[in-house]
């Protein structure tokens, strides 16, 4: 009782400081007179306990007062200026859309002809192929900014809390030094890397970035709006690094070990399990004290008494907030906590509670002892949690219990299986691939239960955020209800003879309906697609303000037409389209250098085996396009006149002709006609006007991708020249998208017209006579 007691008071005195603003002797106030009540009613111990909690109330408030009010760092007051710093990379790589972000512990700053020391960290952001592992040695130049705030979002302080308080866009980088060769933050970035790289090449998207996120952590590429689905659902925890997140695949592997090894020998696996997950998962402070909270779940529940869990959490919330004081600011620490307490606190009593309710429904032949686990665990996490999400995120999921229930048997299989294919996937591809096969069910089962509730709409409500003094309250509730639950051992329920027998029936039959369930799903999704779809097959992908195609053939050969600007986007759109087991593409076309044909080249030769590439034998250009040149398996420069036929289509180059050279690369842009049998598709990529009207004799298809997104460098007498049955615009929905020019939109009305921007992804199929379409945004 005292350890709890000591850590309610620890936790309480900060919470005043962070809440009200308080000065760091205030929380004294509130215990003193509590330790006087207990010494004139003679509870010698009681207030020996209520003693010893008011000078560690007031060193707590006083540790977190000391960070909350402590000067920034020395770079802060350059913000607003161009410098040039040099520092030490802190971080691993923060993918995004078609950028990387990484955290610079700056030491020196450059003032005049010399050099001053300085400190504080910097965050930058540079190109998606940019990769610094921790401990490389910088020299930055740019301009220094203020984090930017969202309102959804308060990324400032976020980074505030990490000990960020400037940011630099795309800056110059001089690489000083490598990073330290057996450095374990350099080590341990490169190890998951190659993680995420294995995941990447063995699964498609979203399944690849959700596999990443429940196996160690690392969840950069995953899409904001499947995010926002995901926390509709109340599922979002299970796609971060949190503390009962763990807790809860560490109390299943220890339960599921249970039948096999008995109760003590099943802590191995279990805590194996925790330790296997805080390396992968990068030991940063965040997965550290997941780990740590995962671990005295863990504890108490192999001692069978709760008593001892809560004790060994409040010890460790009191450790890990004096070493770092900022980490009671961070969210995710505060909801690891809150549900951590929870699950030790309330888990049993809900176990109990639910043992009893299914004995007296006479459901406990049909409701295995593992799903009344399941269940538990996800109401107590859910219900000590709620204050804070209520707090923070201003809006509540309807559907989040329900929701768990079903998917957190379903989470840690995917843990596993994902975990798994990221090893095999690092260490030999076709044993990643053949992993990945059946990671892939689970994780797509999950995404796709997810849109589903979201789409349905009511999953979750907006609400009224609360404050801080009103989640203050409900836990002094929760205290108080949880009190009982934790002075008094929850009795277990114990099953008969019979009830034991029905239940190995029941988990058979329900083992055996899942397998059933399985092989039926595997008949449309797996073994369908492999027949090819017996007709072409065009996907113009919404490529985010690029340009991408892709061809499937009859037999079910796969062509790619330019990648678009953004890695992560391609990769999801591809995941969309192809089957999930198809990991390689028979040919890549690059028509032109710049990032809206090029940018995600190199992301798809990471992830995809490509057996040949083509372009127009330009070399050089933006980062993205070098890459691309450098990775380029058996590339070959394509002319007017050359041909590559597969399955019955035939890519032909129209442009550029040979010995043709101009310092343009639009002029030597390559064109490419795909016909089959009596259908043609013209792809002029962003070919120059100059170069257009060179081709209007031989332009002539039924299918047209429209040149420069119809803007103001498109030809109009070479659109009229085609006569296409069906014209595609390609436009992106940014600030800075293509507009286009309406002389073009007139020559192309009595055309049928789809665009990008208002109809997404768009699916042309042909039998060869025949097109029909359909658009899915």
């Amino acid at each position: 009782m005292t350890l709890v007691a000591v850590s309610l008071a620890w936790l309480f005195a900060i919470a005043s400081v962070a809440l009200w603003d308080a000065p760091w002797w205030l929380p004294a106030l509130f215990v003193v007179p509590v330790a006087g009540f207990f010494i004139l009613r003679r509870r010698r111990r009681h207030a020996i306990v209520a003693t010893i909690c008011i000078p560690l109330a007031l060193f707590g408030a006083w540790r977190f007062a000391s960070w909350r009010d402590a000067a920034p760092p020395d770079t802060a007051r350059y913000v607003g200026t161009t410098v040039t710093v040099e520092g030490t990379v802190a971080s691993e790589p923060d993918p995004g859309q078609s950028w990387t972000s990484y955290d610079v512990a700056v030491d020196r700053i450059r003032e005049g002809a010399g050099w001053l020391r300085t400190d504080g960290r910097v965050r930058i952001t540079t190109g998606q192929y940019d990769e610094y592992l921790p401990g490389t040695r910088l020299q930055l130049t740019g301009a220094l900014k203020e984090p930017p705030f969202f309102p959804e979002f308060d990324y400032r302080g976020y980074l505030a809390r990490n000990g960020v308080f400037a940011t630099i866009s795309q800056p110059e980088i001089v690489v000083l030094r490598g990073p330290p060769r057996w450095s374990v933050a350099t080590q341990l970035t490169r190890l998951r890397l190659a993680l995420d790289s294995g995941l990447q090449r063995s699964l498609p998207e979203p399944e690849a970035s959700l596999g990443a996120g429940i196996a160690f952590g690392r969840d950069g590429n995953f899409p904001d709006d499947l995010y926002n689905d995901f926390r509709d659902a109340g599922l979002a925890h299970i796609v971060a690094v949190s503390g009962s997140n763990v807790s809860i695949v560490a109390a299943l592997t220890f339960a599921a070990f249970i039948p096999l090894s008995g109760r003590r020998a099943a802590i191995l696996p279990a805590a194996l399990t925790v330790v296997a997950y805080l390396f992968v998962a990068g030991l940063s402070a965040s997965v550290v004290r997941a780990g740590i909270m995962a671990l005295v779940f863990l504890f108490g529940t192999f001692l069978g008494r709760q008593q001892s869990g809560l004790a060994a959490l409040g010890l460790s919330a009191i450790l890990m907030t004096a070493i770092q004081p900022q980490a009671a600011a961070d969210l995710g620490f505060q909801l690891s906590l809150a549900a951590t307490a929870g699950l030790i606190t309330f888990g049993p009593w809900i176990r109990t509670a639910l043992d009893l309710h299914v004995r007296r429904g006479r459901m406990a032949a049909f409701v295995p002892g593992m799903v009344v686990q399941v269940v538990a665990l996800t109401l107590s996490a859910t219900l000590a949690s709620l204050p804070i999400v209520w707090v923070n995120f201003g809006r509540m999921s309807l559907v989040g219990p329900a929701a768990n229930v079903l998917v957190e048997p379903l989470f840690v299989v995917a843990f596993w299986l994902s975990a798994l294919t990221a090893i095999a996937g690092a260490i030999w591809q076709p044993a990643g691939w053949l992993l990945g096969l059946a990671a892939y069910y689970p994780l797509a089962f999950i995404t796709s239960f997810v849109r589903a509730i979201a789409a349905g709409g009511g999953a979750a409500v907006d609400v009224p955020n609360a404050s801080g003094t009103t989640a203050l309250l409900a836990y002094v509730v929760l205290c108080a209800a949880g009190w009982p639950a934790y002075r008094f051992y929850a009795p277990a329920i114990p099953q008969s003879v019979e009830h034991r027998r029905l239940e190995r029936r029941v988990r058979r039959f329900a083992f055996a309906g899942a397998g059933g369930l399985a092989v039926l799903a595997v008949l449309p999704v797996t073994l369908m697609p492999l027949a090819g779809p017996g007709q072409l097959e065009m996907t113009v992908l919404d490529a985010a303000d690029g340009d991408a195609i892709l061809f499937t053939t009859p037999g079910g050969h796969h062509v790619f037409v330019n990648a678009g600007p953004s890695g992560p986007v391609i990769a999801r759109e591809l995941g969309a389209v192809l089957p999930h087991w198809a990991r390689s593409l028979d040919a890549v076309f690059v028509t032109q250098p710049q990032d809206e044909h090029a940018g995600a080249a190199p992301a798809v030769l990471d992830r995809y085996h490509v057996a040949r590439t083509f372009d127009s034998g330009l070399e050089g250009g933006k980062r993205a396009y070098a890459l691309y040149v450098a990775k380029a398996p058996a590339r070959q420069q394509l002319r007017a006149g050359d041909r590559f036929d597969l399955d019955g289509v035939t890519f032909e180059a129209l442009w550029p002709p040979t010995g043709f050279d101009s310092k343009s690369a639009n002029d030597e842009a390559l064109v490419l006609r795909v016909t089959y049998r009596g259908v043609r598709v013209l792809l002029p990529s962003n070919v120059g006007a100059a170069s257009q009207k060179q081709l209007m004799g031989q332009a002539a298809a039924e299918v047209l991708v429209v040149p420069h997104h119809a803007a103001n460098k498109t030809d109009i007498p070479f659109i009229g020249a085609i006569h296409p049955r069906l014209a595609i615009l390609v436009l992106g929905t940014g600030t800075f998208a293509a507009r286009p020019n309406d002389e073009v939109l007139a020559t192309l009305a009595g055309t049928k017209l789809l665009r990008t921007d208002v109809s997404g992804r768009i699916t042309i199929r042909t039998d060869g006579t025949q097109l029909g379409f359909e658009t899915r945004r």
